[in-house]
């Protein structure tokens, strides 16, 4: 699943004809939860204006079901600073009309939970990664579920004053500014950065991984009440390393959390895992055994693949997702570079940083190619993309069909610039040119990509098999590095020529 990340810039905004600039604070008591709700205060101060709008998303970035969050949103009432409170009108499941917002002191409303256990009870479009449980040892939290927004008013910053149970430790990536043992401070840059950055309330357990210009934390909570942070934090220690190197040994961000939820499934054969990524975390849940071997295996899968967001789209993206509009959203149409080119890395950094022999990186290649075949390529990626909300039962294909074309990509880019260049270099060079603060204009980014690289000839590829409908020329691309299709099997031909022999050695890094 992929979190397509928010960068609107912080500012303090004022109303018209306003003198005192407003900012948004919220307060709750985990103390207080019961019947899994809890009770949300947000102080209203200084907006000198009649009348807003005041919305829970109902869609959020990196999701393409409509979950509309103002669903689990009950006894919404404002009081005003005369002690009088009354319930503002419901325009819709997510958003509220506030009358007489000058007088105004404080809005308060209960939040239920949105799912109970993770387990294998998922329903097409329902996201348990987006959404928010409530349980006595654990609060897993999703900002989007919990706190709402002006309309007009998402770029300005937030401040949350959350009591917490003893001992309770809050694992994210959101800015504490302040902590002891009853209560915790968080500021937000503005809403994008709070929906942006996942909480997770439970004892402590938690493990630091310091890598080159970033540290991470591994924070886990598991239902058998087991510490399991420190092996899984080990584990995925070197998968981290070769990462950084792969992207060039310096990302965009400086922290990154693992935020794991597991839920003891007491079946030993069998199990489910899902993640969301965000721009510094990852939100990990996972139904499956108490078997340290299994949960490490999962999680290095799913971090494997959210990890490398940190670049794509953290560092490069579109304006559409700069400015994210959260219950009427446009959606950016290049998925085949946010999912495809990050699945794409993670298939091929085991193989080019030496963790994965080449035949290992060919079968998990094959099996791409086999579960395209159960999908509607027909469908242009560009056209999927745009349209993913309404085709959930085509969505997984840019995961597949996305890293293909990637892969075709590489390999054409890599025989263009004699092995010198390929599709790293490519996200590098585009890191280099617009970067978290400035997103390209979507329908420009086939042409930038052919300015960049200084090959015209893709415009070709883009048009056929990006926003075209033709069939990948997997076939004919494969050849060019020595490798033939026989029998939905991919194998190495007899009697390659040394120009073969070197873009395979290029492109694998061999």
């Amino acid at each position: 699943i992929i979190a397509l990340l928010l960068f609107a810039c912080s500012a303090i905004k004022k109303f018209p004809n306003q003198t005192t600039p407003f900012k948004y604070i919220y307060e709750m008591d985990l103390k207080k939860y019961q019947d899994d709700r809890i009770s949300i205060k947000l102080l209203v101060n200084n907006i000198d204006q009649e009348t807003a709008t005041f919305c829970f998303p109902k869609i959020v970035p990196g999701i393409y079901g409509k979950m509309d969050f103002g669903q689990y949103i009950t006894s919404f009432s404002i009081t005003d600073i005369h002690g009088n409170t009354s319930e503002p009108k419901q325009l819709d499941t997510n958003c509220w009309e506030i009358d007489n917002l000058k007088e105004a002191a404080y809005i308060e409303y209960i939040v239920d939970d949105s799912w109970e256990v993770f387990d294998f009870d998922i329903a097409q479009g329902f996201y348990k990664s987006a959404a928010t449980t409530f349980q006595k040892d654990v609060f897993l939290m999703n900002n989007n579920c919990l706190f709402g927004y002006f309309q007009g008013l998402d770029t300005i910053p937030i401040e949350l004053k959350i009591r917490k149970p003893e001992k309770f430790y809050a694992a994210t990536s959101l800015e504490k500014t302040e902590s002891n043992s009853t209560y915790d401070w968080f500021e937000a840059k503005n809403y994008h950065d709070l929906v942006d950055n996942p909480i997770m309330y439970s004892l402590p357990d938690t493990t630091k991984i310091k890598l080159p210009n970033i540290e991470v934390e591994v924070a886990c909570y598991s239902s058998t009440n087991q510490s399991i942070s420190k092996e899984i934090a080990n584990y995925i220690n070197p998968l981290l390393i070769n990462q950084t190197q792969y992207l060039g040994g310096k990302l965009p961000v400086d922290k990154y959390t693992f935020i794991l939820y597991h839920n003891l499934n007491p079946d030993k054969n069998s199990w489910v895992g899902d993640g969301l990524e965000h721009s510094n975390s990852t939100l990990i849940l996972l139904y499956m055994p108490l078997d340290l071997d299994v949960i490490k295996a999962n999680v290095y899968g799913i971090a494997s693949h959210e990890f490398f967001h940190t670049l794509l789209p953290l560092g490069i993206h579109s304006k559409e997702i700069a400015n994210y509009d959260f219950n009427n959203p446009t959606l950016s149409k290049h998925l085949w570079l946010y999912e495809g080119t990050t699945e794409y890395f993670t298939i091929h950094m085991p193989v080019a940083t030496g963790m994965q022999q080449k035949s290992e990186f060919l079968k998990v290649v094959e099996s791409k190619i086999e579960q395209m075949q159960s999908f509607d390529n027909t469908l242009s990626l560009t056209e999927l993309s745009l349209t993913a909300m309404d085709l959930q039962d085509q969505y997984y294909n840019v995961y597949l069909k996305g890293t293909m074309i990637n892969l075709c990509l590489d390999i054409t880019l890599r025989e263009l610039s004699n092995g010198e260049y390929g599709v790293q270099e490519l996200v590098l060079d585009l890191l280099s040119k617009y970067g978290i603060n400035k997103p390209f204009d979507d329908n420009k980014l086939f042409n930038e990509i052919a300015l960049i690289t200084g090959f015209p000839e893709l415009n070709e590829f883009f048009e056929k098999y990006i926003e075209g409908t033709e069939n990948l020329p997997l076939e004919e691309t494969l050849e060019k590095v020595g490798l033939g299709i026989k029998n939905n099997k991919i194998i190495e031909l007899k009697n390659t020529t040394l120009k073969q022999q070197e873009l395979m050695k290029s492109w694998l890094h061999l």
